[in-house]
């Protein structure tokens, strides 16, 4: 792996900032970068947990199998780690991970390197842990709200966050390029297809957005939560 390439990967992303130009070294000498097409599986269920990823181009989809149909667990964006679960003792994957675009470009990082490093570097483990506690704490929240909210209240809660985490401001409009097709949507807030369509066509009648299968255009995206 080039050093000039990998060094900013590693040093500009806060997981990694508290290591040494040693440990940085490590990580880098064991370290692969790989390429993904679109829907090219990364891993699946009963294969080998051992490495973890940092995602540097494109977006990964998270999900497991049930009842014929993908349910997401997390959609990883740019600069995050995924398949994290060999650090905490997991021997084999129970979920899997695709490609949502064209091109999606990882780092793969050896776990049991990681896990030495952690050992050695307390800051570095806090780190992570905390980036383990944060994903818990969005899945225990997404979990919540399969129980306690309907299907509408929750398409509109997860239109609203995306606007908030991937939008662009233009004007008194937000701008939000996107890859996710209407069962993505659905998988990722328990909810229908059929639900989600319905959602984002009412939306689109009253002006409050406009979407197609790349982009959604709020008009105004403080307005979204009280649209139910």
């Amino acid at each position: 792996m080039d050093t000039k390439t990998t060094y900013p990967v590693f040093e500009d992303n806060p997981l990694f900032a508290v290591l040494s130009p040693d440990e940085l070294i490590l990580l880098q000498q064991t370290a692969t970068i790989q390429s993904y097409t679109k829907h090219q599986v990364l891993y699946k269920p009963g294969q080998s947990a051992k490495k973890v990823f940092l995602l540097l181009k494109g977006t990964v989809k998270v999900a497991v199998h049930a009842e014929k149909k993908d349910i997401i667990k997390y959609v990883v964006r740019t600069g995050s780690l995924f398949g994290e679960s060999c650090l905490t003792g997991e021997q084999e994957r129970r979920d899997f991970a695709y490609a949502m675009e064209d091109v999606a470009e990882v780092i793969e990082l050896d776990a049991q390197v990681l896990l030495s490093v952690m050992r050695k570097n307390f800051a570095f483990a806090q780190s992570l842990l905390h980036f383990l506690g944060e994903r818990l704490r969005y899945t225990e929240t997404q979990l919540e709200k399969v129980v306690l909210k309907d299907s509408k209240s929750r398409i509109l809660e997860f239109l609203h966050q995306m606007g908030i985490e991937h939008g662009k401001r233009i004007g008194f409009e937000t701008l939000v390029k996107h890859n996710m097709t209407h069962q993505d949507i659905a998988d990722l807030t328990g909810t229908s297809r059929q639900m989600v369509t319905a959602v984002l066509n009412q939306l689109k009648r009253s002006n409050v957005l406009y979407f197609n299968r790349k982009k959604i255009l709020f008009r105004d995206l403080n307005a979204l939560p009280l649209a139910g």
